[in-house]
C-alpha cells in the first residue's frame, strides 16, 4: 500500500509552525552575534593612513577601502538576517492564525451537528427506545478464558489490531500485561467494535446505543467495561511509571479516545498511546501527553460521523488510506470499515518511511519492548450491561 496520506504528528503543521518559530529565533540570534562581534568601529582605522611607513601607503589605503566595503556587506547581511527572522515569524503567525480560524469553524459545525444528534436521539429514545442506552444500569465484568488459543503478542500497530480482531463478540475486553525492558509494565487494553443491539441498550455493552452515548456524552457501558477490566487486571499492582496503551476498532476506538480524554481516568492511569481504527474521534480532547494513531479509510462512512477533519497536532497522527481489496461501496457499504482492512493499513503504517509514522513507532517501541525472559500475561473479560431500573 503506497497511498497513505498522513496528517499531523512529527511532520504535521503544528510541528512545522514550531520549527518556523525556532528558525526565526535562530536567525535573530545569528544577527545579534555578528553585530556584537563586529561592534561599531570594525574596520581599518583611517588614522593609520597618516602614519603609514614609506612604501606602505598604497597597501594600507587599499586595506582601509576593502575593510569598509566588507563592513557594509556584513551589515547588509545582518539586516537581511533580521528581515528573514521577521518574515519567518510572520509566516508562522499566518499558518497558526489560519489553523485557528479553520478549527473554530470546524468546532462550530461539529457542535451544531452534535446538538441536532442529541435532539434526535432524545426524541427517538423517549418515543421508541431507538438508540437509547437507557439509565439505571451497571456493568458486570467477569474473567473469561481467551476466545483464541494464541493471543497475538503486541509488538506493532498491526499486531495491536490483530488482538482486537481476535476478541470476537460477547462483550469481550482484553488486557495484556507486558513487562517492559525499562522495568515498568505496559497494560494494553483492547476493545472491539460495535456488536449487540441496534435499538435500545441490550446486555452487550458495545451495542449501537453505546455509540451514541459515547459521541454525545463521552461515556457508555462499553467505556465502563473497558475501565473496569483494566482495574481488575491490575488488581492494585500498577505503579506510577506504568504505561497504558488503549486500542480499539470502530466503537472500541471511541472508547479508547474517550478514556484517554477523561481526567478521572488519567489521574489513575498513565495513558501513553491510543490506536484507533475507523473511529470518529477527531473531536475528543486527548491531551498532548498521549500519542494518538488514528487509522481512517476512504469510503468508510463511520470515521466521518463526528463531522470533523483530523487534528494537525504533534501528538496526533492520522493515516488516511484506501483499503486493500475492499468491495465497491455500492455493493458493500461498510466494506471499507472492516477490521481486516484496517490491519493491512496498520501494517503499511508500520513499514512507512513517513517522518510522522517513524516518530510514532519510535515513541511506541519502549512500551512494547519486552523485558528479557518475560512473557505477556493475558487477562480476558466478558462484560454485561445490567439494569436495576431501565427507566430510572
Amino acid at each position: 500500500m503506497s497511498d497513505l496520506e498522513v496528517t499531523g504528528g512529527a511532520g504535521g503543521l503544528e510541528v512545522a509552525v514550531e520549527e518556523l518559530r525556532r528558525a526565526a529565533a535562530g536567525l535573530r540570534r545569528s544577527a545579534a552575534v555578528v553585530e556584537d562581534e563586529l561592534g561599531p568601529d570594525w574596520e581599518v582605522a583611517s588614522w593609520l593612513l597618516l602614519r603609514a611607513p614609506p612604501g606602505l601607503e598604497a597597501q594600507l589605503a587599499r586595506a582601509w577601502s576593502e575593510s569598509g566595503e566588507l563592513r557594509r556587506r556584513v551589515w547588509a547581511a545582518v539586516v537581511r538576517l533580521r528581515e528573514l527572522a521577521e518574515s519567518t515569524r510572520r509566516a508562522a503567525d499566518s499558518y497558526e492564525s489560519a489553523e485557528e480560524r479553520n478549527r473554530a469553524l470546524v468546532d462550530a459545525v461539529h457542535e451544531q451537528a452534535m446538538v441536532v444528534a442529541l435532539l434526535v436521539t432524545a426524541a427517538t429514545g423517549r418515543a421508541f427506545g431507538l438508540l437509547d442506552e437507557g439509565r439505571g444500569w451497571d456493568v458486570l465484568v467477569t474473567p473469561a478464558d481467551p476466545v483464541v488459543e494464541v493471543v497475538p503478542v503486541p509488538t506493532s500497530a498491526e499486531s495491536l489490531l490483530a488482538g482486537v480482531e481476535s476478541l470476537g463478540s460477547e462483550g469481550r475486553v482484553r488486557v495484556v500485561e507486558l513487562p517492559a525492558s525499562d522495568g515498568t509494565t505496559t497494560w494494553v487494553v483492547q476493545v472491539p467494535g460495535t456488536h449487540g443491539s441496534w435499538f435500545e441498550g441490550g446486555t452487550v455493552p458495545m451495542d449501537w446505543p453505546a455509540n451514541v452515548s459515547l459521541m454525545l456524552a463521552a461515556t457508555s457501558a462499553s467505556s465502563v467495561a473497558a475501565a473496569t477490566a483494566l482495574d481488575r487486571a491490575q488488581g492494585g499492582r500498577a505503579r506510577p511509571g506504568d504505561r497504558v496503551v488503549l486500542v480499539g476498532h470502530s466503537q472500541g476506538g471511541i472508547v479508547a479516545a474517550a478514556l484517554a480524554a477523561d481526567p478521572g481516568f488519567r489521574r489513575r492511569h498513565r495513558v501513553t498511546h491510543v490506536v484507533a481504527a475507523g473511529s470518529p474521534i477527531d473531536q475528543f480532547p486527548v491531551p498532548a501527553t498521549t500519542e494518538v494513531l488514528s487509522l481512517q479509510h476512504r469510503n468508510d462512512p463511520v470515521h466521518v460521523l463526528d463531522v470533523s477533519p483530523p487534528p494537525d497536532r504533534a501528538s496526533w497522527t492520522t493515516v488516511l488510506a484506501t483499503p486493500v481489496g475492499a468491495a465497491p461501496a455500492r455493493r458493500r457499504p461498510l466494506a471499507a470499515h472492516e477490521l481486516s482492512g484496517y490491519r493491512a493499513t496498520a501494517a503499511a503504517a508500520d513499514r512507512s518511511s513517513d517522518v510522522s509514522l517513524q516518530r510514532w513507532r519510535t515513541g511506541l517501541a519502549p512500551a512494547l519492548e519486552a523485558r528479557a525472559g518475560s512473557a505477556p500475561v493475558v487477562h480476558e473479560f466478558r462484560s454485561e450491561r445490567r439494569w436495576q431500573n431501565r427507566d430510572s
